[in-house]
């Protein structure tokens, strides 16, 4: 090691004084500079990156609030109608077919429920569809998921139940 080290501290020792200040500032602001390409420029990216999602996540989170808050206004408007005799899937498919929305698929529970699932409507349909169920047939949501798009399109499944079951 002594050996590598020799002509190097022999180059050193033949700097002037001048030379070694020169040498060690070009040295510190190397490692300033490689500091701040290597970890602060990545920090502050991965920080504005952050930022920018935790704002478009707040943006689809009030989106959706509004329209569950709209889906509750429309849905006390009217009152629930009558239990028809048909089936909770020819009522759910029939209305969904007048509201435009395509079911990608309707699971049957054993407890009478209904599982149905859209790939990809519009919000203002889906929730116009849901009211339609509720105020015509009494049928109502027990448990639901949507995720919607930015172009106003949503994906949701939807577990719905005749009155309050």
């Amino acid at each position: 090691m002594m050996a590598l080290m020799t002509p190097v501290t022999a180059w050193w020792d033949g700097l002037s004084l001048r030379e070694k200040i020169m040498l060690g500032i070009a040295a510190a602001l190397a490692v300033v500079l490689a500091v701040t390409a290597l970890i602060v420029q990545p920090l502050l990216g991965l920080h504005d990156r952050a930022r920018q999602d935790y704002a478009a996540s707040m943006r689809l989170y009030r989106a959706v609030e509004a329209d569950a808050e709209r889906y509750r206004v429309l849905a006390a408007e009217q009152p629930a109608g009558a239990a028809p005799t048909q089936s909770l899937r020819a009522v759910a498919g029939a209305m969904a077919l007048r509201h435009d929305i395509a079911l990608a698929r309707m699971v049957p529970g054993e407890d009478g429920r209904l599982t149905v699932n859209i790939d990809r409507a519009e919000t203002a349909a889906v929730l116009r569809w849901l009211v339609d169920l509720e105020e015509r047939y009494g049928i109502r949501p027990q448990a639901s998921t949507m995720d919607r798009d930015a172009d106003g399109h949503v994906s949701a499944a939807f577990v719905l139940s005749r009155g309050g079951s």
